[in-house]
């Protein structure tokens, strides 16, 4: 894509940052820069966060298995405390990368998706069973992931990986909860951060009214009626005034 400016959108963002608690969302293709994020833009802002709660907002397909392990892995290294919600989806690659948070939380209309790792090869049957070789041992990989987290063995979690007929396992809502995959049923309920109230504190605000400033409001005054202006007109015309 050289010469091709990156688009302006982007899939995941922080907000609400604070000294105690951030917003991180995961939306979009893991390691596509084009409809998602690649793991070295995501791990150089998750590093940067000094938040100690960051919670993490996931609506994704999955991705690379590569940028995904790297993002596990920074996650893991992370010393905040870290809080998953799935809101939509957190499929493939995503689920994995889900596994790292200290508490896992999916709503009961969301869900998650895991299946074999795959790929695409070109050339002849010695690069097909190389890639053989690549995705299964990535897919032993990927099912120690969740052995760890949601227990079990490593061979449950390939079975579940590769169930006919989707080629792969399907978790929405509590039935991720009993597979172990999330922690609770609920949703994120957005809570104003502190320094955005802070802010709002900030705000100059209108002085309060005196009315007693105002004479006419003072004393009741109601503004005048048309037949009001005609007389005043003639009044001054004949050069009378109250």
């Amino acid at each position: 894509h050289e010469g091709m400016d990156k688009p302006a959108r982007l899939s995941w963002r922080v907000q609400n940052a604070t000294n105690d608690v951030a917003d991180l969302e995961i939306y979009g293709v893991i390691g596509d820069p084009w409809d998602g994020t690649t793991s070295s833009e995501f791990n150089s802002t998750l590093r940067a966060i000094k938040a100690s709660r960051i919670n993490f907002l996931f609506n994704s397909p999955g991705g690379y298995v590569s940028d995904g392990l790297a993002m596990y892995n920074a996650l893991l290294g992370h010393k905040a405390e870290k809080v998953g919600y799935v809101e939509g989806s957190a499929d493939s690659a995503a689920s994995f990368v889900f596994q790292a948070m200290d508490k896992r939380v999916i709503a009961k209309n969301a869900s998650m998706f895991i299946h074999r790792a795959q790929g695409l090869a070109m050339g002849d049957e010695e690069d097909a069973l190389a890639l053989h070789n690549i995705l299964k041992e990535a897919t032993v990989n990927i099912a120690s992931i969740y052995a760890d987290r949601a227990g079990g063995t490593v061979e449950d979690w390939v079975t579940a990986m590769s169930a006919m007929p989707e080629r792969g396992t399907l978790y929405r809502g509590q039935a991720a909860v009993d597979a172990g995959l999330a922690d609770e049923v609920g949703i994120y309920v957005q809570n104003i951060a502190t320094g955005r109230v802070a802010a709002l504190n900030d705000t100059p605000t209108a002085p309060e009214l005196d009315i007693s400033l105002i004479p006419p409001l003072a004393t009741g005054y109601k503004p005048p009626l048309p037949a009001d202006f005609t007389r005043l007109l003639k009044e001054n015309l004949n050069g009378k005034r109250n």
